[in-house]
């Protein structure tokens, strides 16, 4: 089996269609990937998805609530309702690798297990680091299956510049995770 990664220069909102285009030409030759997992902030990269994916199940993973803002999710109700009449799902749920830790790190400038898990994954891209957290968020939403691999897409910041094929876990079983190849990413980040 042969897998090709191909590497962007620079992270970037920019890489978004290439990477979609490089996940529908993988998916060509590997038809029993069934779930497509992807990353949203506003929405933007939610919808390309939704709609470049309509032959396959995807979920699309928002910021959680009071991310940005108290009280706020970045995903817009317009946004949100355009991705779910594509046929997608939109999970809008607490981050794996954030969540009560997150707050202890914030509160007492203690770094709990999950964030430096988070903080190990970044060092091959932020993307990377989010392609595994919402492999798990889906999971555990019970919006995708544990014995399959999926692809997941993500990126630094906003846009997509990251994809990977994941055998995803729930989140409480965390080692059973496996990144198995990696689609595109950026050198530098």
């Amino acid at each position: 089996m042969t897998f090709e990664t191909h590497y962007f220069d620079e992270a970037s909102t920019e890489h978004t269609e290439k990477v979609i285009a490089l996940v529908k030409e993988h998916l060509v030759d590997n038809h029993d990937i069934e779930h497509i997992v992807v990353a949203t902030t506003e929405g933007a990269t939610g919808i390309a998805a939704a709609k470049a994916f309509q032959n396959r199940t995807v979920v699309v993973v928002s910021h959680q609530t009071g991310f940005a803002a108290e009280n706020e999710n970045e995903l817009s109700d317009t946004n949100r309702i355009q991705i779910e009449k594509l046929g997608a799902k939109v999970l809008t749920a607490t981050h794996v690798f954030a969540g009560v830790a997150r707050s202890f790190r914030k509160e007492l400038g203690t770094w709990m297990t999950t964030e430096i898990v988070a903080l190990a994954l970044k060092t091959f891209g932020q993307g990377t680091k989010v392609c595994a957290e919402i492999a798990m968020m889906a999971a555990d939403a019970g919006l995708i299956p544990v014995n399959k691999d999926v692809v997941c897409i993500a990126g630094t910041g906003r846009g997509a510049d990251t994809a990977w094929i994941i055998r995803p876990a729930n989140s409480h079983a965390f080692p059973k995770l496996r990144m198995k190849a990696c689609l595109c990413k950026p050198l530098e980040f």
